[in-house]
């Protein structure tokens, strides 16, 4: 099968490829001659080749034209002969905003990593937390900062380690708190190797590959009820922990404001409350094989190969 990919080479595709060509499968950036067209997101280019769109996140922001925003992904989502959503969360989300499918060939696919893609893990003196993301306001930084200061009152030999750009967020400056900003893949798996257990707060986030790559070196990921793709993952695999008393919600809202994005009292302590026990049981995990690139693999071929039958 050559596959014509309407994409720029994302980082997922670029694992998904090598599995690709072990099987006989071919990614193109030139439709001609490809059996089918492999896009992300939304169309970029109009050929006549039976279309596969893999979905991620959609708007809901009422600070935004977020139905205008839609349209393209939606437009997308109709067309498309085979449709690979990110998640379960993913898929609802898509269905209640976008226009509907009009196909029956589609299917949940997660993000997926190779299980040794990091190396084996470093033992270490104290306790490191780490977090990744492209911090815009609803992936709570502020609020992870706040636990993780929290933490360190009880647990002094710790540290916080953020990867990715903060954008609008403000440098919150202490000995134990360290900023990355965009780091290459040596340094990621450099950190993600020392890493103890990993926070992600990020409210209905499709499928974040940071999560992934996380359950994939052992860290133990701490999420809410609330965190869409990450929760999935989370429930999936022993030894993370999902803290109850995060707003599930689907609604368009204001999901950059602080009141969208803050923390219960109770939820804080739940949080917290894991974070001591993890740090104490030095728990490790096994990536699900769901969530091995061999899966993720496997599943993108087959939804392709149904839209050329």
């Amino acid at each position: 099968m050559k596959i014509f990919l309407d994409s720029k080479k994302h980082i997922q595709i670029q694992r998904l490829e090598p599995i690709f060509n072990q099987s006989g499968s071919i990614i193109s950036r030139d439709p001609k001659n490809c059996d089918v067209q492999l896009s992300l997101v939304y169309l970029r280019h109009k050929t006549k080749l039976p279309i596969t769109t893999r979905l991620d996140g959609i708007y809901y922001d009422l600070a935004i034209p977020y139905r205008g925003k839609n349209k393209p992904i939606s437009k997308a989502h109709s067309l498309s002969s085979g449709i690979i959503y990110q998640s379960k969360s993913c898929m609802i989300m898509c269905e209640k905003f976008l226009s509907p499918r009009r196909t029956k060939n589609y299917d949940i696919v997660y993000n997926g990593i190779d299980p040794n893609w990091a190396g084996s893990f470093i033992e270490h003196e104290g306790i490191n937390i780490v977090t990744s993301a492209k911090w815009r306001r609803f992936k709570r930084l502020k609020e992870i900062i706040d636990l993780f200061l929290d933490f360190q009152k009880i647990v002094p030999n710790s540290k916080l380690h953020i990867l990715g750009r903060l954008h609008e967020n403000t440098v919150i400056k202490h000995p134990n708190i360290i900023y990355y900003g965009m780091v290459d893949f040596k340094k990621m798996s450099d950190i993600y190797k020392t890493g103890d257990m990993f926070i992600h707060l990020a409210k209905n986030d499709a499928c974040p590959k940071t999560v992934t790559e996380a359950l994939g070196v052992g860290m133990p990921v701490i999420t809410t009820e609330a965190c869409g793709g990450a929760t999935e993952m989370a429930s999936m695999t022993d030894g993370c922990v999902i803290c109850k008393g995060d707003k599930i919600t689907i609604e368009p809202d204001y999901v950059y404001r602080d009141e969208w994005n803050i923390l219960t009292d109770t939820l804080k302590k739940r949080i917290l409350k894991s974070m001591i026990q993890i740090s104490k049981d030095k728990r490790r995990v096994i990536l699900p094989e769901e969530l091995h690139i061999e899966t993720t693999a496997k599943k993108y071929l087959q939804v392709m190969e149904n839209c050329i039958r």
